[in-house]
């Protein structure tokens, strides 16, 4: 794929937001580009916050979006340079990415920090929400700034110096341009752009131990490394030095281990001796021979610590503490792992997975490669939605299972081969894991975590689905995947409606919508007396419909008001509604009914018969498939699970007796039941390392 390929891909993607949202191109690209960086785990979650001030002295603030990283304590702020042209644009100059970006936003951060923003605009404003938390954090690690950008920039401009504010706060220089956004999507789960460099430790390098691993594709290493250099590292780069799963487990528990901090203050010569130490992989290393003869590496490439993000976390903040604590005698243990990129997806969840199994990372901080998504994905393949109005073309609602796979089935296609996978499954129709995430908690009455941003919203509903998935597996099968479907279409429908409202408070969708679709739950439960929506009728409709976009009119004004009135004065309405507070007064709101609305609710016994044929179909659907899969494989691939799970003492009995039909020639076909357990066996073999 080329450059110009990939740009008209995200120019795209941005205007099919832009068009059902009712919002802005230039918007539309900022939260598409930023989007896909969260995804790529290169960001934090993020809010939109499109704003251009004239400040002081005819200053210009300008700022699209900021986001608070609670994995290193960090503030991001984000402005677009977006040109949007069919045509690729000449390159981003440094005087513009200066003037036109990060400059705009270096005056946002001080004038908010001296109280000037929250003096002089209105506090309905998402800036002025802005300005106010900024004006009160107390501890902050560093400021990150960012332009995003639909052209490219010259490799002069790739690696920007870091600076510092008039406070002395480190500050790093972001350019998220065509160039390097295509990289991180071909990358997959490699960042070949985080380079972390060891060349300025004494003797030019790390010095390292290999291991004898004896695995191609895979090498190790261990370590000792300076705190000093661990912190200043993560001071430096932040928490994209965190494995996904690991940056989700640190957020909940943000903050310094006090443990940690009583060692360093008071016993920092035994810091090796208590510590765990960490465990890291990379995609690539320099190594060379040292002065004395030892091994040493200079640089990683994509380096991630699956393992003692706490304890990195907590020497970066005792070296920036006020009082800046000594970390010269302090030194850390790390084990390194290198996995080359084409092996780095399947080994280095598993890495993380291994080396937190004595923490407190939960099973659903691993949701993302559960076996939900590939039975959803597997539907949203099979299951072609209704034909809108009087087109004959029937789509897909395209659930998106790893980042970039819409963009990725596209590869090496002609471009009809393109077009005509583009009319079955529309931009618009693609469904990503967050997407799923955030709409279901809206409907689950969780408004206040959707408000809380993708991450937090996806692992509290990764927790109701680990939770659920051995009982009610069935259940998830062809109709809630069309009720999921329907309730992403009253999503879809209710930003639009808040959009186009002539009440709407830029800076404020997402929580109105968050709150305007859970408090449509609770009404039609309360209407239809423990009953719900017909989803499958808007399904079948494959539109909110004209009555449903009333009803939600109505309750989106009476949400802006609950939400833009705090109980408290001075709390800004997108703070108050992540306060568990908030959806109790958003769900005694009075809201009127609109003629026909009572037509779309199910009444309770016609809502727990749908349940209960669900999941007796879902049990059908679900022995079929398992039945197909096993059999799919042959009797020798069998015969080899069969074998490495009694070397690795992962067969139980009813494993043996399960296995039975499969290893005889001809193969019998098993049950439902013995293919389900043959499957799960497989699955644990494969997670203790058998390729199959």
């Amino acid at each position: 794929m080329t450059e110009d390929e990939y740009r008209s891909d995200v120019l795209a993607s941005a205007a099919s937001r832009a068009e059902t949202r009712a919002c802005g191109l230039r918007e539309g690209f900022v939260e598409e580009v930023l989007d896909r960086l969260r995804d790529a785990n290169e960001l934090p979650d993020f809010e939109l916050c499109p704003e251009l001030v004239a400040g002081p002295s005819n200053k210009k603030l300008e700022i699209d979006a900021f986001a608070f990283d609670e994995a290193d304590e960090s503030f991001h702020l984000f402005v677009a340079l977006h040109n949007g042209n069919a045509e690729m644009p000449p390159n981003l100059t440094r005087t513009e990415a200066r003037d036109q970006g990060f400059n705009r936003l270096i005056n946002v951060f001080e004038c908010s920090r001296d109280g000037w923003l929250g003096s002089n605009i209105e506090e309905s404003r998402p800036l002025w929400a802005l300005a106010r938390k900024l004006q009160r954090i107390e501890s902050l690690s560093a400021l990150r700034l960012h332009v995003v950008t639909d052209r490219c920039v010259s490799d002069k401009l790739r690696e920007l110096p870091s600076g510092v504010t008039k406070d002395g706060l480190p500050i790093t220089f972001q350019i998220w341009d065509v160039t390097r956004l295509k990289r991180i999507h071909e990358a997959g789960s490699a960042r070949d752009d985080l380079i972390v460099n060891f060349s300025y430790v004494l003797g030019g390098g790390l010095p390292v131990l290999p291991g004898p691993v004896g695995s191609s594709g895979y090498s190790g290493y261990l370590a000792v490394v300076p705190a000093e250099v661990l912190a200043d590292i993560y001071i430096r780069h932040g928490s994209r030095l965190l494995e996904g799963n690991v940056r989700t487990f640190l957020g909940r528990r943000s903050g310094v281990n006090k443990g940690i901090a009583t060692t360093i203050a008071k016993e920092p010569e035994r810091f090796f001796a208590y510590n765990n130490g960490i465990a890291c992989t990379a995609s690539g290393v320099e190594v060379f021979t040292g002065d004395s003869g030892a091994l040493m590496i200079r640089s990683a490439t994509d380096l991630q610590i699956v393992n003692g993000a706490q304890t990195t976390a907590s020497l970066a903040a005792a070296r920036r503490d006020k009082d800046r604590k000594d970390l010269s005698g302090v030194f850390v243990p790390m084990k390194l792992s290198v996995v080359q990129t084409d092996l780095a997806l399947q080994m280095i969840p598993r890495i993380s997975r291994f080396a937190n199994s004595q923490n407190g990372v939960r099973p659903s901080d691993f949701f993302a490669n559960h076996e939900f998504h590939r039975k959803i994905e597997g539907i949203s393949r099979r299951i072609l939605a209704p034909a809108v109005g009087a087109s004959q073309v029937q789509t897909h609602w395209y659930y998106e299972r790893a980042r970039g796979q819409h963009l990725n089935d596209q590869a090496g296609m002609t471009d009809a081969r393109k077009n005509q996978f583009l009319r079955l499954n529309p931009k618009h129709q693609v469904i990503t894991k967050t997407d799923l995430a955030k709409v279901e908690n809206c409907f689950d009455g969780l408004p206040e975590i959707a408000c809380k941003g993708a991450e937090k919203s996806f692992t509290t509903f990764a927790d109701r689905i680990t939770k659920e998935w051995v009982e009610k597996k069935p259940l998830y099968g062809d109709d809630w995947f069309k009720s999921a479907v329907a309730r992403r279409i009253l999503f879809l429908a209710t930003e639009r409606l808040v959009s186009e409202a002539p009440w709407y408070v830029p800076g404020l969708r997402s929580q109105i919508v968050a709150y305007s679709l859970a408090r449509l739950a609770i009404l039609s439960r309360d209407r239809s007396i423990g009953g719900r929506l017909n989803y499958l009728r808007i399904w079948q409709m494959q539109s909110a419909g004209s009555v449903l976009e009333v009803q939600l009119a109505l309750i989106a004004e009476r949400m802006k008001q609950v939400i833009c009135t705090p109980p408290l004065a001075g709390r800004s309405p997108s703070e108050w509604a992540k306060d568990q507070a908030c959806p109790k007064v958003a769900f005694e709101a009075e809201i009127p009914v609109v003629d026909g609305f009572d037509a779309f609710l199910l009444p309770p016994d016609e809502a727990k018969a749908a349940i209960r044929d669900a999941r007796a179909e879902g049990r059908i659907d679900d022995g079929i498939r398992a039945v197909s899969e096993v059999m799919s494989r042959s009797v020798a691939s069998w015969i080899a699970v069969r074998d490495y799970a009694k070397e690795m003492r992962l067969l139980t009995p009813e494993d043996e007796r399960a296995l039975f039909p499969m290893i005889t020639n001809p193969p019998k076909i098993p049950t439902d039941r013995q293919a389900e357990r043959l499957l799960a066996l497989l699955a644990r073999c494969t997670g203790a390392g058998l390729s199959v």
